[in-house]
C-alpha cells in the first residue's frame, strides 16, 4: 500500500483541493468532502434548504436506491454521515483502509447523482419537522437558537439551520437542484482523508470524481452584523436556561488563540473561574460553561448556565464580574499554564483521532489555503501571554452583547442585568 509519511495538499487542475494526512499504525481511514455552503447562503424564503439537501443525501444516489446505498457502506464495515452548519456542509465516512476510494465514490454519488424524488422530499420534510420539534423540546438547545436569532436579526445567520415549516414548503426538487448547482464550484470543495490509505488509489478516485467540477460565478454571502439583542421565551420549567455572549475573533484571526485560552480560564472546565465561583463556592447552578464559536467574519465568546429562576440575576452578575476581572488583570500565571496544558492535550488527542484530523485539515484549507503544522499551532498557543488574554477579555467587553433566556418568567429579569 503506497502511503507518504507526510501530509500533502494536492490541487487538481480545476481548483478542487485534496488533503492527504497519513497516520502510521492505523488500519482505517476517515475521509470526507467538505463544501463551503450552508445556511449563510440561503435566501430567506428557502431557509433550511442546505440542511434539507443533506437529509436527501441518503435517499439513494448513483445506481443505488436508499436501501442499497445504506447496505453498500455497511457491506464493507464502514459508517457514513453528514452535517450542515452555517458555513459548511460535510459528508464523511470511516472505513478500513482499502475501502477509502469506494467510500469517496459513494460520497461523490451523493453530490453528483442524488435521487431526488418528490415523494421522498416530502417525507424528508416531515423528518426534519420532527428534528425541529426535538430541538424545541430541549431547552438547553432551544436557548442557543433564541440567542442566535437575537444576535443576528433579519439575516441568514439568525435563522435556524433546520428551517421553518413555511420555508421548507417552498422547496421542490427543482429548487433543491438549482441551489446545489449554484454552489458546486471547485474552490468551495475540499476532499480530506486521514489515517491509513493507498495514496495513488485515493488520488485517482478523487481526480476521477471531482476533477470535472466546472467553475461557477462566485456566490457571495452577506457579512455578519452582530447586534446587542435579547431573546426570551417563557416556559414552565424547573430551571432558567441562560446564554450570554460577547464578541470574539473570527476563525481566520491569529487572535483566536488568546481568545480560546480566555474561554478556558473563564469557564472551560471544572477548574475554571465560573465553575469554581458560581457552582462550587456559591452553589447557584447545576451547569455552567463557556465556549468559543468562530465564523469566517465574526466570533462569539458564550456562557451557558442552567439555574433556578431566583438565582438567574445573581449568576449574570457574577459572570460579568469574572470577565471584568480578567479584562482588568488577566489570568494568573498558574491559570494560563493550566489552560495551555489543556489546549496541548486536546490537540494531541485530536491528532490521534482520524475523523477530527480530517476535519481540521479541511478547515485549515478553507481558512488559510494551506495545511498548518500542528507544531505551529502549539507554538501559537504557547506564545500567548497574560496580557494577550487580558486584551481578549477587554475586546469582548467592548462590543455588542447578546443574551437569551428560556424558563420561568421570574428568571427573565436577569437579562436586564446583562451589560448594565
Amino acid at each position: 500500500m503506497a502511503m507518504s509519511a507526510e501530509p500533502e495538499l494536492i490541487r487538481l487542475p480545476n481548483g478542487v483541493r485534496i488533503a492527504l494526512d497519513p497516520m502510521p499504525g492505523l488500519g482505517t481511514a476517515a475521509l470526507g468532502v467538505w463544501q463551503r455552503v450552508g445556511a449563510r447562503w440561503e435566501p430567506e424564503a428557502l431557509n433550511g434548504i442546505a440542511h434539507l439537501f443533506e437529509h436527501m443525501a441518503f435517499k439513494g444516489a448513483g445506481a443505488r436506491d436508499a436501501r442499497q446505498f445504506a447496505e453498500a457502506i455497511e457491506n464493507v464495515g464502514g459508517v457514513m454521515n453528514a452535517a450542515t452548519g452555517y458555513e459548511r456542509t460535510a459528508y464523511y465516512a470511516r472505513v478500513v483502509a482499502e475501502h477509502a476510494p469506494f467510500a469517496l465514490d459513494l460520497i461523490a454519488d451523493i453530490l453528483f447523482a442524488p435521487h431526488w424524488a418528490p415523494d421522498d422530499l416530502e417525507k424528508e420534510k416531515g423528518v426534519v419537522a420532527q428534528e425541529r420539534g426535538e430541538a424545541f423540546d430541549v431547552p438547553d438547545d432551544r436557548v442557543f437558537e433564541l440567542h442566535q436569532g437575537a444576535l443576528y436579526p433579519d439575516q441568514p445567520l439568525g435563522r435556524p439551520i433546520l428551517g421553518e415549516e413555511a420555508t421548507l414548503a417552498n422547496i421542490g426538487v427543482d429548487t433543491l437542484r438549482a441551489f446545489h448547482d449554484a454552489h458546486m464550484a471547485p474552490e468551495r470543495v475540499v476532499v480530506s482523508i486521514a489515517g491509513a490509505f493507498d495514496r495513488e488509489a485515493f488520488l485517482a478516485a478523487a481526480e476521477r470524481r471531482f476533477g470535472h467540477v466546472a467553475a461557477k460565478p462566485s456566490q457571495q454571502r452577506a457579512p455578519a452584523r452582530p447586534s446587542a439583542g435579547r431573546g426570551a421565551e417563557v416556559r414552565k420549567l424547573e430551571q432558567a436556561h441562560l446564554v450570554l455572549s460577547w464578541p470574539a475573533p473570527h476563525s481566520g484571526s491569529d487572535k483566536i488563540y488568546a481568545a480560546r485560552l480566555l474561554s478556558d480560564v473563564f469557564g472551560g472546565g471544572m477548574s475554571s473561574r465560573l465553575f469554581q465561583e458560581v457552582r462550587e463556592t456559591r452553589g447557584l447552578v447545576y451547569a455552567i460553561d463557556s465556549s468559543l464559536d468562530a465564523l469566517e467574519d465574526d466570533g462569539r465568546l458564550s456562557v451557558y448556565a442552567g439555574c433556578s429562576a431566583g438565582n438567574a440575576r445573581a449568576v449574570v452578575d457574577i459572570v460579568q464580574a469574572q470577565l471584568a476581572a480578567l479584562a482588568e488583570r488577566g489570568p494568573d500565571a498558574s491559570e494560563l499554564a493550566r489552560v495551555k496544558a489543556v489546549a496541548r492535550a486536546q490537540m494531541l488527542m485530536g491528532l490521534e483521532a482520524p475523523t477530527a484530523r480530517a476535519e481540521a485539515r479541511a478547515s485549515q484549507i478553507f481558512l488559510r489555503d494551506r495545511l498548518v503544522g500542528f507544531d505551529e499551532i502549539r507554538a501559537k498557543f504557547e506564545a500567548v501571554t497574560i496580557e494577550d488574554v487580558r486584551e481578549a477579555a477587554r475586546a469582548a467587553l467592548a462590543g455588542p452583547l447578546a443574551a437569551a433566556v428560556i424558563g420561568p418568567k421570574a428568571g427573565h429579569g436577569a437579562l436586564d442585568a446583562f451589560g448594565s
